[in-house]
């Protein structure tokens, strides 16, 4: 899969990102939805102060924050696309199932 690089971001109350990719495709989508906060870099997302710190790592071409979480562009760009990421003809994230979306 060719990398998906980010080249915009924007956050929304309720934890709303926008996100545009270098290919031009752009949408928007609830982060709570797909990424449980339950983790020790992920639970400071909770917070709409910290959450709206998020930035572009340029060397990459992905968001992150400032402890360094940084979501797989790939995996924003299958649920902006609301496409399937599959992998040697299996199925290893389907936006469908939200936070259970890894198989």
């Amino acid at each position: 899969m060719k990398s998906k690089k980010i080249v915009e971001v924007k956050t929304f109350p309720g934890k709303i990102l926008y996100l545009k990719f270098q290919d031009g495709v752009e949408g928007e989508f609830c982060f709570t939805d797909f990424f449980p906060c339950d983790k020790e870099k992920s639970v400071e997302l909770l917070q709409d102060e910290y959450f709206s710190k998020v930035f572009i790592n340029k060397e990459f071409g992905c968001i992150e924050w400032p402890n360094g979480y940084d979501p797989s562009p790939e995996v924003l760009y299958s649920i902006i696309t609301q496409k399937k990421i599959i992998v040697n003809k299996k199925t290893v994230f389907d936006h469908a199932f939200g936070k259970n979306g890894w198989i």
